[in-house]
């Protein structure tokens, strides 16, 4: 193999350019219409030297994680653990246990420290399908009965 066309087949290859086009991972919206889009697939939500800067009594200065992987999205609460502290985190309205990973979809409410400091998070939702979940339905449909398994097309 040429030097060129070796290069080429690994990726590297003098004088041509890579063009790499980065999405925005998500926007989140405040209360007051402001938006703060982040193209990272982690990013920190706190009271200072965080990415999202959140003002307020309840907000711990490592509050929130706001983690992409794959096809979705995830809000991990850092804080709220003890009956004394009052560092919340809420999805919908729904209070949240820290170092859980809750899924979010797409137009989601989100609040840090007070149930008053929601935010909207927006992002584009993977499209196709779970591997995981597919996996799951063949097993099930595999020791079903003949009649189910010609409702369910065959799976």
């Amino acid at each position: 193999m040429s030097s060129l066309r070796h290069k080429a087949a690994h990726g590297v290859c003098p004088g041509r350019r890579l063009t790499v086009r980065v999405q925005a991972a998500f926007s989140l919206r405040d209360g007051k219409g402001t938006v703060q889009t982040f193209s990272k697939p982690s990013v920190s939500v706190g009271s200072s030297g965080a990415d999202v800067v959140v003002a307020g009594s309840g907000v711990a200065k490592e509050h929130a994680l706001i983690i992409q992987k794959g096809k979705q999205t995830f809000l991990k609460p850092l804080q709220g653990e003890s009956l004394l502290d009052d560092s919340r985190c809420w999805k919908d309205g729904v209070s949240l246990r820290p170092g859980v990973s809750y899924v979010l979809a797409s137009g989601c409410a989100v609040a840090f420290g007070s149930e008053a400091s929601v935010f909207t998070i927006e992002f584009e939702e993977g499209g196709g399908s779970n591997p995981l979940m597919e996996m799951m339905m063949k097993g099930m449909v595999a020791g079903s009965s003949p009649e189910v398994k010609k409702a369910l097309g065959g799976m």
